[in-house]
């Protein structure tokens, strides 16, 4: 499934689950639920309520195919799923089985305090203890430190890069970087430059929703600060310089004129928009996007895509998050039956059926014919991720929930002058030192 609408509306993706919609079929805001997880929580039902997102193009189709038990799809708004997911999986009528984003923040919370069902088994059973790469199953088993999972990895994301329109960079005189990765930060600013010169405006972000700006700030942070430091949150020192010049390169961008007027008022779905009318060269980009920037008017035919630029020493990454996945809350009953459903969801069938469907890479590397289903631009993406020193896990995946929201949420406060870079790192700091 593409368990990612934001790496987190898509990366949950497509699997998304949430918000207001979900709390009227799952439980109230109010109501915590009995969190029983004996015989009685356990019993098997006449049918299991699969609950993703709104966005998601896989869910229903993929979910139709399997007979075993019937499997009802509700899905909904994902504006507030995070908020609203760990009162939606301990209520009462929580669903058998839902999508959600398998991290350091709210999905370890609950798997801490036992409201997720152990998944240990469907790793085994469903071939993905074989069929997953060592470093995202290392990944899975130390949110919690106790030797089990309670997710299952659905699929994964390619971010942290930026989608062009051919034509576009075409008619203002720039030249593409070749093999998707610039040769040099001046090369970006060239080309960008020739782009305003044209009267074409640089880049497209949806700084409304604020993640857009988080997967920028990946990219841009993969030159400058080693993986296993970006991946260790705790040990960063947040007033360094290799923290502050992802940051500080977005407000200098935006100084320059490099992004789309506007954009801090524009959702990620406007900004498709935007692309789709040629009114900008770039776009931020991720795999499982390009069905939505197509269906906003851009031809799959002109689209390609690329890196950041590099701001440092290190060559720039392709960011990959691996939380795309389902879960069984332990309140819910018919585990059985959710087990046996969640192994057909990561089988090697049904992830061909979400490359097909959504562009959904899953974490799964035994999928025949999988480049062929995800076409030039995702078979592309997954082609480079695949080679050394291109990839890496974003910061905010093992991050804790607090320090994700308040980058995200204050990130656009920088750009537009109302926060300095030195006071918004001087907070992730002060939240870091409460977590020792």
């Amino acid at each position: 499934m593409a368990l990612n609408v934001d790496r987190r509306r898509f990366l949950i993706g497509t699997l998304g689950v949430a918000a207001a919609g979900a709390l009227s079929a799952c439980g109230s805001p109010g109501d915590d639920g009995d969190t029983k997880t004996g015989a009685a929580a356990d019993k098997d039902v006449d049918k299991l309520v699969f609950l993703t997102n709104a966005d998601d193009p896989t869910a229903k189709p993929i979910s139709e195919k399997y007979t075993k038990t019937k499997v009802e799809v509700r899905q909904t708004d994902s504006s507030t799923y995070a908020d609203n997911f760990p009162r939606i999986a301990t209520a009462s009528d929580a669903p058998n089985i839902a999508g959600f984003f398998i991290d350091g923040g709210r999905f370890t919370d609950l798997a801490k305090g036992g409201k997720l069902l152990d998944l240990t088994d469907v790793w085994e059973s469903s071939g993905l203890n074989k069929a997953v790469p060592d470093l995202i199953k290392k990944k899975y088993l130390e949110f919690t430190g106790d030797g089990k999972v309670y997710g299952v990895p659905t699929n994964t994301s390619r971010y942290g890069c930026l989608f062009y329109r051919k034509s576009v960079l075409q008619a203002a005189g720039v030249t593409p970087p070749a093999n998707h990765v610039w040769a040099s930060e001046a090369e970006w600013n060239a080309a960008c430059d020739k782009l305003k010169a044209a009267g074409i405006e640089p880049l497209s972000v949806g700084g409304k929703d604020g993640y857009p700006l988080s997967h920028l700030q990946d990219g841009l942070l993969s030159s400058v600060m080693a993986p296993d430091l970006i991946n260790s949150p705790l040990k960063i020192d947040y007033n360094s310089p290799e923290w502050k010049a992802p940051v500080q390169k977005l407000l200098e961008w935006n100084q320059k004129g490099y992004f789309s007027r506007g954009f801090l008022g524009r959702s990620t779905d406007q900004g498709n928009t935007l692309f789709g009318q040629k009114k900008v060269g770039f776009s931020t980009g991720m795999n499982v996007w390009q069905p939505l920037v197509v269906k906003a008017g851009t031809p799959v035919e002109d689209l390609d895509w690329c890196l950041l630029p590099p701001i440092g020493a290190l060559p720039a990454k392709m960011s990959i998050y691996a939380g795309g996945g389902v879960v069984i809350p332990a309140i819910a009953g018919g585990h059985k039956q959710a087990k046996e459903f969640m192994s057909y969801l990561v089988s090697p069938e049904a992830a061909l059926d979400g490359a097909k469907i959504g562009q959904a890479v899953p974490a799964r590397t035994d999928v025949p014919g999988l480049q062929d289903a995800l076409g030039p631009i995702g078979g592309s993406m997954v082609e480079f991720a695949n080679q050394k020193d291109r990839s890496q896990f974003g910061w905010d995946d093992p991050a804790p929930t607090d320090m994700i929201e308040y980058d995200r949420n204050n990130l656009q406060a920088v750009l537009a002058g109302t926060l300095t870079v030195d006071a918004f790192c001087a907070e992730l700091e002060k939240l870091k030192a409460k977590k020792r």
